[in-house]
C-alpha cells in the first residue's frame, strides 16, 4: 500500500512540472513557446558557436556565444586540454551580460524565456535582465582576469627582483 501512495505522490508531481513547463522549440528562425512565436533567432544550433535572438523589429536584443579556454581548467581523462567551457548571454544595447556552464542555446532561451527578459513590445527588461544577471554573474571571466603578481626578492645572483605572472 505504501508503495502505491509513493508512486501515486511522484505521479502527481510529474505531471504538475509538465504542464508548468514551458515547450520551446528552434524551428525555422523562430523560437517558439508552446507553440507560438516568441522571437526570432539566426544559427543557434549545435554546431554553431553563437546564437542571435531578435525581437519583431528584427533588431537583435540577445548575442548568446560559447567560450573555450585551453589549459583553465585542471587536466583530466575527459578533459585533457584543461579546456573551460561556458556560454557569454549578452544583452545587446545594455553592456550587461552573464556566463552560464553546462546548457544548450535552447536550454538557455528557455530560461530566458521564464525570466521575462522580454518585454511584449520586444523590449529588454531591464529589471529582469539585472535580476539574471545578479542571479548567475560573469565567474569565469572575473576567475581568468584576476591577475596576481608576485614578486620575489631572493634570486641566484642576489641582485635584481624576479617577478611571475599568474593566478
Amino acid at each position: 500500500m505504501r508503495l502505491i501512495k509513493t508512486l501515486l505522490t511522484v505521479l502527481i508531481l510529474a505531471v504538475s512540472f509538465n504542464v508548468s513547463a514551458q515547450k520551446v522549440k528552434l524551428k525555422k528562425g523562430n523560437v517558439l513557446v508552446d507553440g507560438e512565436q516568441w522571437l526570432t533567432y539566426q544559427e543557434c544550433g549545435m554546431f554553431d558557436g553563437v546564437c542571435s535572438l531578435y525581437n519583431s523589429n528584427e533588431s537583435e536584443i540577445i548575442f548568446i556565444k560559447l567560450v573555450k579556454i585551453p589549459g583553465e581548467e585542471p587536466r583530466t581523462q575527459s578533459n585533457p586540454d584543461g579546456n573551460l567551457v561556458f556560454t557569454e548571454v549578452s544583452f545587446l544595447g545594455k553592456d550587461l551580460k552573464y556566463e552560464i556552464k553546462g546548457k544548450t542555446y535552447k536550454g538557455i532561451i528557455a530560461d530566458l524565456y521564464k525570466a521575462n527578459v522580454v518585454n511584449n513590445d520586444g523590449s529588454l527588461n531591464d529589471e529582469k535582465v539585472n535580476r539574471l544577471i545578479e542571479k548567475y554573474g560573469t565567474a569565469f571571466s572575473d576567475r581568468l582576469n584576476n591577475t596576481t603578481i608576485i614578486i620575489n626578492e631572493s634570486s641566484n645572483n642576489g641582485s635584481g627582483v624576479n617577478i611571475k605572472i599568474g593566478n
